[in-house]
């Protein structure tokens, strides 16, 4: 690979890793919306539950 091609072989993944995260906090937003759902109709507390006390690579917290 020359130069050109490194250079723009890093800015293709850049962009790539800017789309993954866009879309792993859209998919954080629409777990939020389910659990809350869940929540709601079922009249439980879902969010005390370890599986939903953790947090995202990113480091915020989920739910």
């Amino acid at each position: 690979m020359n130069e050109q091609q490194v250079s723009q072989l890093l800015e293709a993944m850049a962009a790539q890793t800017k789309a993954m995260n866009r879309l792993a906090e859209s998919n954080e937003a629409l777990v939020s919306i389910i659990v809350q759902t869940l929540n709601e109709e079922e009249d439980t507390d879902l969010t005390s539950s370890a599986a939903l006390e953790v947090n995202y690579l990113s480091g915020k917290p989920r739910g």
